[in-house]
């Protein structure tokens, strides 16, 4: 097989630059996912398309979230049903940041938003805070709190979407391949020999261009292809809670969400979701490697914790369905200096994650580091994509697709903007399966 692009990994990066590449019509573009597509952080997430609230705290993220929030809008008027608006509660805690500091944040949260579809923050009074999240502690709600505010974002089926993107690329030439691990990328002329390993057997190919989509992997899968990475990562655990309804006495169709501040002024989410109830999420180092997906020591004691102190939840670990935990893969360009040129050791390759290019400490917390991908070229066409929101996916495949396509000499523009580039319709008749969240991708 003879391809112009291979893209590795199939989470929503993968799949998204798949879609990007296939609205351009470049010919010869594949996938490769070593599990099944979404099986990752991208089915791991907090279910949330948002821009960022909390990100408003720093001026330099202000342009990521004003993305972020055009990115939303998109994704709400062409994936309805998938994408759907959410109300947000957010209690105006006597002991936080005063009512007016509040009341500014969302008036620029809706000034970035512009005419994104939602309607408009408003204050609340605490009765109406009480109606709308009836599961916050009463004690809490009258001691602590004064008012509130109500606000809107959005909440979605993260692995149906992987799916559906996925399938809108097949329908418009691509093709993909699920259980297929990359053993091997080798530099073969103006492009790369890539060594594949399937239930079917090995199998060699080339491409002229490959993207490593990998998220918690991408330097490892560097490393073990002999390529000097050039972009030091973090990789930051978060973990959820899924509850049973029963948890709460509350129906989670009739309630908002709400987000809930800890002593340590972390912020969770506590959300209703698919008939169930979300909290999360936590920001821990990974301990180890990203093979299993293992929740952080502590977690589940911390969520708790938040959860006793802030909610009225009836007997929570009884009430628990799931625990689960996706990984953020965090860049870090500004350390990148003092690992120019450092050249792929043995010992590397064989334990990546103990390199150098895997940090394992963090000065500062984790709200102080900059969400914003970074697209990388450690050898000719040879991407690497770090880092990245999911709400913010198909802008950021769009820019690698700019850059990929500039290396084939294309000059068609994306099309993903375009809504006969979905199938959206045709899939739902055709394909009705793929619109049911599949909760064992989170069970793997």
């Amino acid at each position: 097989m003879d391809l112009n692009v291979l893209v590795i990994g199939g989470g929503i990066h993968g799949v998204g630059l798949l879609h990007d590449l296939a609205t351009r019509k470049i010919e010869g573009i594949h996938l490769v996912e070593q599990a099944r597509l979404a099986s990752g952080t991208s089915s791991r997430t907090t279910k949330l398309v948002h821009g960022g609230l909390r990100y408003l705290e720093r001026p330099a993220q202000w342009a990521l979230v004003r993305e972020a929030l055009r990115e939303r809008a998109f994704l709400l008027r062409n994936l309805p049903g998938l994408v759907s608006p959410l109300r947000f509660v957010l209690p105006n805690f006597k002991s936080g940041r005063p009512a007016w500091l509040v009341r500014l944040g969302l008036a620029l949260y809706d000034q970035l938003a512009r005419e994104g579809g939602l309607p408009k923050a408003r204050r609340l009074t605490k009765t109406e805070v009480a109606q709308l999240a009836p599961y916050l502690r009463p004690e809490r709600l009258e001691q602590k709190v004064g008012s509130g505010f109500l606000y809107y974002d959005a909440q979605m089926l993260d692995d149906v979407i992987v799916r559906v993107v996925a399938q809108a690329a097949i329908r418009l030439g691509a093709t993909y391949a699920e259980q297929t691990r990359v053993e091997e990328v080798a530099s073969a002329g103006e492009g790369f020999r890539i060594r594949l390993s399937s239930p079917l057997g090995e199998q060699v190919v080339r491409s002229r261009v490959v993207v490593n989509a990998t998220g918690a992997w991408a330097n490892a899968n560097l490393l073990k292809w002999g390529c000097s990475p050039r972009i030091p990562c973090l990789l930051n655990v978060g973990s959820h809670l899924l509850l049973n309804p029963e948890a709460v006495d509350a129906r989670p169709e009739d309630c908002a969400a709400t987000l809930l501040q800890h002593d340590d002024r972390r912020v969770l989410f506590f959300i209703p979701w698919q008939g169930h109830w979300l909290l999360g999420t936590t920001e821990s180092l990974l301990e180890g490697t990203p093979d299993k997906w293992e929740c952080a020591p502590g977690d589940r004691e911390y969520l708790l914790r938040v959860a006793s102190r802030n909610l009225n939840l009836i007997e929570p670990a009884r009430h628990t369905r799931e625990f689960f935990c996706g990984i953020r893969t965090i860049p870090l360009p500004a350390a990148a200096g003092r690992l120019r040129d450092r050249s792929v050791s043995d010992a590397w390759r064989e334990q990546p994650f103990a390199s150098p290019w895997y940090l394992r400490t963090l000065d500062g917390d984790f709200s102080s580091l900059s969400r914003e991908a970074v697209v990388d070229e450690a050898v000719r066409n040879l991407f690497t994509i770090y880092g990245g929101k999911f709400t913010t996916y198909r802008a950021l495949c769009q820019q690698v697709g700019d850059q990929v396509a500039a290396r084939l000499s294309s000059s068609v523009p994306s099309g993903t903007l375009l809504k006969e580039n979905w199938f959206l319709d045709e899939l739902k008749q055709v394909r009705p399966e793929l619109f049911r969240s599949d909760p064992r991708l989170r069970q793997q």
